[in-house]
């Protein structure tokens, strides 16, 4: 999370003389166009929200469950659609890789025995945001956005078997929803608009799939959670 945070600031730094004076502006007609078409590439760190059970015991406790976020990307065609000079809304339709391990430990005869589960998820995702955009400052614009997203994990291991030992797999569902808010600027280029933003979006379903293995019978709930360092091409 410090490192999107740190790589957001430093790229609005790079554009601060785009508006510290005044300018020709570029691509004036842009906000004439009600529609435009573009590109989004991102950044993402995904991780796990979890919620145990409050009464649950076994022979072999479990000690903790932490979640562990990896860094990948997501790549897709993107459009939107303006209300006004102020109001527009966004919708992408993405190919999304998300790494994602759980990290066990298991007080096993005495002793802690740590296990990783590995998430390795391929989303088809399509998120719809509202942007809110400031007034157009020389040949920049910040902006808030909220929304939400639908995404299908087309490499889900909901059909692997278990075998009711420590080599089972932890099991979560195909579909997903979440919410999203976050915030980025807008560079109005010669040629093209070069958006950066950072989004946190929360899953709000329970992806988790409860079965009697040792992974899943401790927890509750699973929800999703990403950080998305985005940019945005758009004409």
């Amino acid at each position: 999370m410090k490192k999107l945070v740190v790589i957001s600031l430093l790229l609005l730094f790079v554009g601060k003389d785009s508006f510290s004076q005044t300018k020709p502006l570029n691509i004036p007609n842009f906000a004439k166009s009600r529609y435009h078409w573009g590109f989004w590439l991102a950044y993402t760190k995904s991780s796990l929200i979890t919620t145990r059970k409050a009464d649950y015991t076994f022979q072999d406790s479990l000690i903790s469950v932490t979640p562990e976020s990896i860094g990948s990307f997501a790549v897709g065609p993107m459009g939107s659609v303006s209300f006004n000079e102020n109001v527009k809304l966004r919708l992408a339709i993405l190919l999304s890789f998300q790494d994602r391990n759980m990290n066990y430990v298991f007080l096993q005869d005495g002793e802690n025995v740590d296990y990783v589960k590995k998430l390795r998820s391929v989303y088809t995702e399509m998120p719809l945001q509202f942007k809110f955009v400031t007034n157009r400052i020389n040949n920049v614009a910040f902006y808030g956005m909220a929304g939400g997203k639908f995404g299908i994990d087309w490499s889900s291991n909901i059909n692997v078997k278990e075998q009711f030992d420590y080599d089972d797999v932890l099991k979560i569902k195909r579909m997903n929803y979440a919410y999203s808010v976050g915030g980025g600027v807008d560079f109005f280029l010669e040629y093209f608009k070069f958006g950066i933003d950072l989004r946190l979006d929360i899953g709000i379903n329970n992806v988790l799939i409860k079965n009697k293995t040792y992974f899943s019978s401790p927890l509750d709930k699973l929800r999703t959670q990403m950080w998305q360092l985005s940019f945005t091409f758009e004409g």
